[in-house]
């Protein structure tokens, strides 16, 4: 659509980016308005750009002058939460505007500050749209568990992003394969072999004479599918 009309240029937006109009065609051009003298007025031209980032957020990319836009950028990316990576350093580290990303697309959390890649709230909204997102996280201790297995329910293949001591947690290997089957790959060696040997009757990963010791006799059909609530707290209040 047009936004404004001067004797040489035409300003439009098509399909998120800015394009110039001449009588040799189409040329992008850059969105760092040039103010006065027939060309967009700065509230008009803002007003084309949200319009724009609401039909594609991915469009922030070409407008750079409006990436400390809080409103720009919030359009943008609840759109697409990875347009959260063209944003400015400040609003990358703005809670509402790294939520509204996350909850849209988890794997935004990589484009986030350090800060909020800490921090648990923003991390179990990223996790609980896409499991993934664990790989970008630095949970808080005490939350930790909570939140690797809210990643693990949503995509199992989240394991693979688990600290090393909760891959050796059978209630949690046990909730990511429930998910999806090739999960059991991200467990520990002694994890994998007890869950075969429960299934199958039989070892089939590592040495045969591997050392299965395990700290419970439950096996993987007695544990079920509400092993979150257990007791087991090995498990639970490892560090991360």
């Amino acid at each position: 659509f047009n936004l404004c009309f001067s004797d040489s240029t035409t300003i439009i937006i098509l399909t998120g980016l800015m394009y110039s109009q001449h009588a040799d065609g189409m040329h992008e051009v850059s969105a760092e308005m040039k103010s006065p003298r027939g060309m967009v007025s700065d509230e008009s031209s803002r007003s084309g750009v949200l319009v724009a980032l609401q039909n594609n957020g991915q469009a922030l990319q070409q407008v750079p002058a409006f990436k400390d836009d809080k409103e720009l950028v919030l359009a943008a990316v609840r759109q697409q939460g990875l347009a959260l990576q063209h944003a400015s350093p400040v609003l990358q580290a703005d809670v509402e505007v790294v939520l509204a990303a996350v909850k849209q697309n988890g794997l935004a959390l990589r484009s986030a500050s350090r800060t909020l890649r800490s921090d648990d709230g923003i991390i179990l909204a990223a996790v609980m749209q896409n499991g993934l997102a664990l790989e970008h996280a630095r949970p808080s201790t005490c939350n930790g568990w909570a939140i690797t297995v809210a990643a693990v329910m949503q995509c199992g293949s989240a394991l693979q992003f688990a600290p090393s001591p909760l891959k050796d947690c059978i209630e949690l290997v046990l909730l990511a394969v429930q998910q999806e089957p090739a999960a059991l790959q991200h467990a520990s060696l002694r994890v994998r072999n007890l869950l075969s040997a429960a299934i199958g009757g039989t070892e089939i990963f590592g040495d045969s004479d591997e050392v299965l010791a395990s700290p419970t006799e439950s096996t993987a059909s007695e544990l079920g599918s509400d092993a979150i609530e257990s007791s087991d707290e090995s498990c639970a209040e490892l560090d991360f």
